[in-house]
């Protein structure tokens, strides 16, 4: 299937280029004209079009209730695309002729509808992450006001008040994706997410959208869908710069996991075994916590994988090999490379074995970097 439409999203209108002309349709609800549009043209093609935020939201629902293929596309992709073509100018209708253009290239594959249930969560964990900001910047203008003496005092107490609205909506918010969760059957998934020390209610439910939303997705790939993928910038003898985590991927989750390496640091033995050699081995807090938060979510994956829960005094998996991955015993200076670029052992669960880092292992593979620039987007 290489016919497309590309569509470029706004808050108010959507345009649409087919390859011959461009549609402008109002973004309302319903989609009314959108849709009329879309069955006229069949069934043989896929719509393309860049996620903005929960703009995008009403046409990718569209797209599921017509069974129509759609590419959700990293902007980052269109952005390159716009300089490879060489086009100066920035409008929707060149947007959308972006979009029809990459969606004519034979590696621009489809995007999985998300799972309903997953998507619920996605939108609470959104709703739950803009009322936290809100009272985290109030609690910080509280703080500050409290050393004007000219402030009247019943200012600071409708601060305090609003801060602590806020916090008990926060927990609401969590309290209603918990009982989605339930409702939707996956309580035991839930459970056995969080007999991980370290994990909580709120990186549950992160990890659980998460995972669902790439059930085919192996350990490499899921870190690289993280963006805690390593990648080195060289050339030659005068490029040159440290590896890092290449943080193109969950933003949120990643910002979830590193957050939570403060106490699986402390209470999740293998965590702490991590932490404390890289630390020992002279490397900054910030690099041993990546290489932390990395391994928090190789366990998480492993415990969703194989459906038991953790067991902290697991043995070691050295020397098994995972059916289908070619992989290698390597020192411990190699592991300690966690954060900087390479892999490090995996010591949980049955269905966990050391990480090949051999072959590329500062490349994604093709799977991950397709999974992230193709992929149904989470509010």
């Amino acid at each position: 299937m290489n016919e497309c439409i590309g569509i470029d999203v706004g808050k108010q209108e959507l345009v649409a280029f087919d390859g011959n002309r461009h549609y402008t349709f109002s973004n309302e609800e319903g989609l009314q004209a959108l849709r009329q549009f879309l069955i006229s043209r069949g069934s043989s093609f896929k719509v393309v079009f860049e996620p903005t935020s929960t703009y995008s939201r009403n046409l990718e629902e569209l797209c599921i209730d017509l069974n129509i293929p759609f590419v959700a596309i990293n902007p980052r992709a269109i952005h390159h695309l716009r300089n490879l073509e060489q086009i100066r100018s920035k409008s929707d209708k060149s947007d959308s002729q972006l979009l029809y253009i990459y969606g004519k290239m034979d590696h621009a594959g489809k995007s999985a509808p998300k799972d309903a249930l997953a998507r619920k969560v996605s939108c609470a964990l959104a709703l739950y992450g803009i009322v936290q900001r809100n009272r985290i910047a109030l609690q910080g203008a509280l703080d500050a006001l409290r050393h004007e003496p000219l402030l009247p005092e019943d200012f600071l107490k409708l601060l305090e008040d609003e801060i602590g609205h806020l916090l008990s909506l926060e927990k609401e918010i969590l309290k209603r994706a918990e009982e989605i969760i339930v409702e939707g059957g996956q309580k035991e998934t839930l459970e056995l997410l969080r007999s991980v020390p370290g994990i909580g209610v709120v990186l549950a439910l992160h990890l659980y959208a998460f995972f669902v939303t790439f059930p085919n997705a192996n350990r490499k790939e899921i870190v690289a869908l993280v963006g805690m993928d390593a990648i080195d910038k060289k050339s030659g003898t005068s490029v040159y710069s440290k590896p890092h985590i290449s943080k193109r991927g969950n933003k949120r989750l990643r910002k979830t996991l590193f957050q939570a390496t403060l106490s699986a640091a402390r209470y999740n033995p293998k965590v702490k075994a991590l932490y404390v050699r890289l630390k020992a081995a002279g490397k900054p807090d910030k690099v041993a916590r990546i290489a932390a938060a990395r391994k928090l979510l190789l366990i998480a994956f492993a415990i969703y994988k194989s459906g038991k829960p953790f067991v902290a005094d697991y043995p070691a998996t050295e020397g098994r090999v995972r059916k289908g991955e070619h992989e290698e015993r390597r020192s411990d200076s190699t592991c300690q490379k966690e954060a900087t670029g390479t892999s490090e052992h995996v010591e949980v669960g049955e269905n966990t074995s050391s990480v090949n880092c051999s072959r590329s292992r500062w490349v994604s593979t093709n799977k991950a970097v397709k999974g992230y620039i193709s992929f149904s987007f989470s509010p």
